[in-house]
């Protein structure tokens, strides 16, 4: 959101469902992003979807636009819904705790991915938009995590 609206001067909507779900369940979190301003703030197609559990796979991916990009934990999502067309599968966890130890640092190798993978924000936008919004003390490890989830997901394209 910060990287879409501040670097990249887009109209942005940001809102997330954390309720007992984060608790390793299934959350919600939606950023509509747009060029002019935004009449409606629910996200009723979504364009992207990011799938860190089977759970939010199944539950979110009916709603995914028929051109919508879905991007998954490949270790944790098996089943792939067949509205989705364009598919990419990234063991995200896995990467996280190869290159930082932590798999707690999942969330940031995927941003990293999706940095790369999606058309909301330029990549180095949303890198600087994270440095700008995490504490000092944790920016080395979530650096090392975001490079690594950019460079699988380049790998992907390529």
């Amino acid at each position: 959101a910060y990287a879409a609206g501040i670097n990249s001067d887009k109209e942005i909507v940001l809102t997330k469902s954390y309720g007992p779900e984060a608790r390793g369940s299934a959350c919600r979190s939606e950023l509509i992003t747009d060029d002019v301003m935004i009449s409606y703030p629910v996200v009723s197609k979504p364009d992207f979807l990011l799938a860190l559990s089977q759970m939010a796979c199944t539950q979110y991916t009916k709603d995914l636009a028929e051109d919508g990009v879905l991007l998954v934990d490949s270790d944790l999502v098996k089943d792939i819904p067949e509205n989705a067309k364009t598919v990419y599968r990234l063991p995200i966890t896995k990467i996280a705790e190869e290159s930082t130890d932590k798999a707690l640092c999942a969330n940031m190798v995927a941003l990293g991915a999706i940095a790369v993978l999606s058309k909301c924000a330029d990549e180095d936008a949303v890198y600087d938009a994270m440095l700008k919004t995490l504490p000092a003390k944790i920016q080395e490890v979530n650096k090392v995590a975001f490079a690594a989830g950019a460079k699988a997901a380049k790998a992907l394209l390529n």
